[in-house]
C-alpha cells in the first residue's frame, strides 16, 4: 500500500475532478466541476494557474492546436489556452434533459472526445449516457446509465474500459479505431462495497488499470484479465475521484469536498486536494 503527497498548494476544489496530463506543453489539467474552475500547473506542482468560468467545468482535453475542448454542463466548447476564453461552441449536450449535466470525458486514441452525462446530483437511475463527439455532432453510444463516469483505452487502442460507479462495474468493449465504435460489452472488474464507487481512472501501459475509489480514499489499480486489485494508494480523503498518469512513473490523484459533512472536512482538511504518488516505489 502506498501513500499519496498533496501537490499544488493552496489549491482546495470544492468538486476536483478529470485530471489530464498534456505532454505536449509538460502541464497538468484539472477541473473543479461546482467551482466553475480550471486548475493547471507543472509536474512538480508548481506555477499553479486557475481559470475561473461562469458554468459549472466538467472535463477538458488539450489540443496540440493550443486550444482546449471543454465540456461544460451543457455544451461542448473550445476555449482558448493561452486567454481562458470561450471561443465558440461546438454543440449543446441534451438540452431536452434540463436536469442533467456532463460529467466524465476524454479523447480516445483516435483523437474522438467522448463525455458521460447524469442527473445534476446523480440520484436519477438511468438519466445518464454516454456520447461521442463527431465533428460537431455528438453520436449516443450508450444509454440508461446512472453516474457515467471514468473511460480509458489499452496500448493498442483495441479495447475500450468504462465505469457507470452505481453498477461497482468496469465494463471493457471491443475498440474500432478506425469509426471510434465499440462492441461486445463485458464485465472486467467488480468493486467489492467496501471499496465505495469507482469514480475516475485512466490505463497503465501494461493495460492494468487505475480506479478512483469515491467513499475509500484512495485509488487502486486491477488487472482486468483475472478482474483482481494489484495495488491500493491512499489519499486520506474519502472523496477520491480521479487520476492519470504522468511523467516518470507518475500518477496524479483528484479529490473532492462535495457533500462533505463539518466534521468530515475536519477528519480530512485536504479533501478537494491536488495528490502526486510514485509508482514502482
Amino acid at each position: 500500500m502506498g501513500q499519496a503527497e498533496p501537490l499544488a498548494p493552496g489549491v482546495l476544489a470544492a468538486h476536483g475532478e478529470g485530471p489530464v496530463w498534456d505532454a505536449a506543453y509538460g502541464r497538468l489539467f484539472w477541473v473543479d466541476v461546482t467551482g466553475a474552475q480550471l486548475h493547471s500547473c507543472d509536474a512538480s506542482g508548481g506555477t499553479v494557474e486557475t481559470r475561473d468560468f461562469n458554468e459549472p467545468v466538467c472535463a477538458v482535453a488539450p489540443f496540440a492546436s493550443g486550444r482546449l475542448l471543454f465540456a461544460f454542463a451543457k455544451r461542448i466548447a473550445w476555449v482558448d489556452r493561452a486567454s481562458g476564453k470561450v471561443t465558440s461552441t461546438v454543440c449543446e449536450v441534451e438540452p431536452q434533459m434540463p436536469g442533467n449535466r456532463c460529467n466524465d470525458g476524454k479523447l480516445d486514441p483516435a483523437g474522438r472526445f467522448w463525455i458521460g452525462t447524469m442527473s445534476k446530483d446523480g440520484s436519477v437511475p438511468g438519466a445518464g449516457a454516454l456520447y461521442r463527439l463527431d465533428g460537431e455532432r455528438l453520436v449516443p453510444v450508450l444509454d440508461g446509465l446512472t453516474i457515467a463516469n471514468g473511460m480509458g483505452w489499452t496500448a493498442e487502442a483495441r479495447t475500450m474500459f468504462f465505469i457507470d460507479s452505481p453498477t461497482r462495474e468496469v465494463w471493457a468493449f471491443d475498440f474500432d479505431p478506425a469509426d471510434s465504435s465499440i462492441t461486445n460489452r463485458r464485465v472486467v472488474v467488480k468493486v467489492p462495497e467496501e471499496l465505495g464507487l469507482p469514480d475516475g481512472m485512466c490505463v497503465a501501459p501494461d493495460d492494468t488499470i487505475w480506479i478512483a475509489h469515491w467513499g475509500a480514499g484512495c485509488v487502486c489499480r486491477w488487472d482486468p484479465r483475472t478482474g483482481q486489485r494489484l495495488e491500493k494508494i491512499e489519499t486520506g480523503c474519502p472523496h477520491t475521484s480521479s487520476c492519470c498518469l504522468g511523467p516518470e512513473g507518475s500518477i496524479f490523484i483528484t479529490t473532492s469536498r462535495l457533500g462533505m459533512s463539518e466534521s468530515a472536512l475536519r477528519a480530512a482538511p485536504l479533501s478537494g486536494a491536488l495528490f502526486l504518488a510514485r509508482l514502482g516505489q
